[in-house]
């Protein structure tokens, strides 16, 4: 038997088009749901954060399909946290990964990694430091330290913050986990919003164009350090107004992530992130892998799904494929 799972990442512009994209998935026969990502951010303020979220799990809880659904860059803790835990107890069929980072199949296994190396905004970070194990944390205000959260206990991190005893918070994945999560590398495959590091910028799924200040620079009354990372478009009007901002396109996959999977033995991975890599697809050595075609090595950027990436993967036993697909937003 084979299980197909549909896929949705990268949805930040408007909410609305989960709508289509499932039932485009359905139509082409997905059965369950893999959500990787960017379904959240920073929208203006925190009730128009929860209501982006909410709206695309109440649409993915409605859909009936099995779904696993993990943050990326952009979700907040607050503007993330109460909509999948609201929405997951509200609908069986919505599965939160940031509780429990596998699922075993017969003959396959999901191993999650939530978050990203890189946040935009967001706070659900994925690190490789022993000192700071799997877990939300707040960052205590009036002493150096992390404050560690119990998994349900939102209105103790409101009311930290509120009372002003912690300055922020974020959700930590390290990434060291795997080693213990990963028990048939050859069944295993990992989601991870963040792409392992390749070498190949024209070919590989971790390729991205952006800007980067290569000096000190004021902008707009705040202080842009050296070094300090742009997305593109922002970063060529930067560019064009003379601030000092060097445009790039360079491979910028997790290297530590690299060396653990290359450790463990994964040779299936599913990402999105990079949305210039949307529908690549390849091998462990950057060579290339057709759509549809059954293999036990691929690395697939499943898409942007505001550009109406999407696409579906089917696993067949140790051996996967993957099917592109896009949305036709002229479509009446």
């Amino acid at each position: 038997m084979t299980t197909k799972y549909g896929m949705i990442s990268d949805l930040h512009e408007d909410p609305n088009v989960i709508v289509p994209a499932i039932e485009m998935l359905k139509q082409r026969g997905a059965e369950k749901l893999l959500v990787n990502g960017d379904i959240g951010g920073n929208y203006g303020s925190l009730e128009n954060s929860q209501r982006y979220t909410g709206f695309i799990l109440n649409q993915i809880g409605k859909s009936g399909l099995e779904a696993y659904v993990q943050p990326g860059s952009h979700e907040t803790v607050l503007g993330y946290w109460p909509g999948i835990d609201f929405y997951s107890k509200k609908y069986p069929n919505i599965i939160d990964v940031t509780k429990n980072q596998k699922a075993e199949h017969a003959d396959h296994h999901l191993v999650f990694l939530p978050g990203s190396d890189f946040l935009c905004g967001g706070e659900y970070s994925i690190g490789n430091n022993e000192t700071i194990p799997t877990g939300r944390y707040l960052v205590a205000a009036r002493r150096k330290g992390l404050i560690p959260v119990p998994h349900d206990s939102i209105p103790m991190y409101v009311d930290a913050l509120n009372q002003g005893l912690a300055t922020g918070g974020f959700h930590n994945f390290n990434m060291r986990d795997l080693k213990n999560l990963v028990t048939s590398p050859e069944k295993t495959i990992v989601v991870c919003h963040v792409p392992r590091k390749f070498d190949n910028v024209e070919m590989c799924v971790d390729m991205a164009e952006f800007g980067e200040a290569f000096l000190d620079f004021p902008l707009n009354g705040e202080l842009v350090r050296k070094n300090s990372v742009f997305p593109l478009p922002s970063a060529l009007k930067i560019a064009e107004a003379g601030y000092p901002v060097a445009i790039k396109k360079e491979n910028r996959g997790n290297k530590d992530l690299k060396n653990l999977y290359e450790e463990l033995g994964i040779t299936k991975a599913v990402s999105g992130h990079f949305h210039e890599s949307s529908h690549r697809a390849h091998d462990s050595d950057g060579n290339p892998v057709p759509q549809n075609t059954l293999t036990t090595n691929l690395f697939w950027n499943s898409g942007h799904l505001d550009n109406g990436h999407t696409g579906i993967l089917t696993v067949d036993g140790e051996r996967v494929s993957y099917e592109n697909m896009r949305l036709d937003f002229n479509k009446k």
